[in-house]
């Protein structure tokens, strides 16, 4: 059985089955602030999704995190080093792509949890 968190009319911004856990590409709803502040928003979403579905950072298989200005590199690693913290490091890509007017960061996690 498939099971969806935060399902909207469009789509649902986490799924599970099994053991398998992604999240869609989550993006800030607060565009005003900067690089870090959306990309912290970004990830206390994601941080609720996951204990939501009983997923936590050590079961991370992959992290995939896009920008709208690579010139934000370093800005995005303090934050995202930060909350991986202590935890092990899943793979990650990250990518420059055009996001939108005001989104500056968008992230997608996948895990595999223990069920």
């Amino acid at each position: 059985m498939i099971t969806r968190y935060a399902e909207g009319a469009r789509m649902s911004l986490a799924a599970a089955f099994g053991p398998f856990f992604e999240t869609a590409g989550v993006a800030a709803e607060d565009t005003s602030q900067d690089v870090q502040g959306q990309l912290r928003e970004v990830l206390a979403t994601i941080d609720g999704l996951m204990a939501e579905a009983g997923v936590g950072k050590e079961q991370l298989t992959r992290v995939q995190i896009w920008l709208a200005d690579y010139a934000h590199f370093d800005q995005v690693n303090a934050i995202y080093d930060a909350w991986l913290q202590g935890y092990p490091k899943p793979a990650r890509a990250c990518v420059g792509a055009d996001l939108g007017e005001g989104y500056q960061v968008e992230v997608q996690v996948f895990a595999i949890r223990a069920v």
